[in-house]
């Protein structure tokens, strides 16, 4: 199983990939106030370094804050 998971709850927005439980790729990046701008391209070369698409991830996990993707 493919794994998508994205991390936006605090100054550092994170992206991985993991299969079963071995990760794939990992990617953090410094990004105060501006994890809109980062988090996609984050995503798109993490797929890329990972030899990835898509179509390949099985699930996506998210946390939900409290930093700037967070709702109610």
């Amino acid at each position: 199983m493919n794994i998508l998971s994205i991390d936006t709850s605090s100054n550092i927005c994170g992206v991985s990939i993991l299969n079963d439980n071995k990760l794939i790729c990992k990617l953090d990046a410094l990004s105060i106030n501006s994890h809109s701008e980062v988090l996609m391209p984050m995503i798109d070369d993490a797929f890329k370094k990972a030899n990835l698409n898509l179509d390949n991830i099985d699930l996506i996990v998210c946390d939900i804050g409290p930093r700037f993707f967070y709702w109610n």
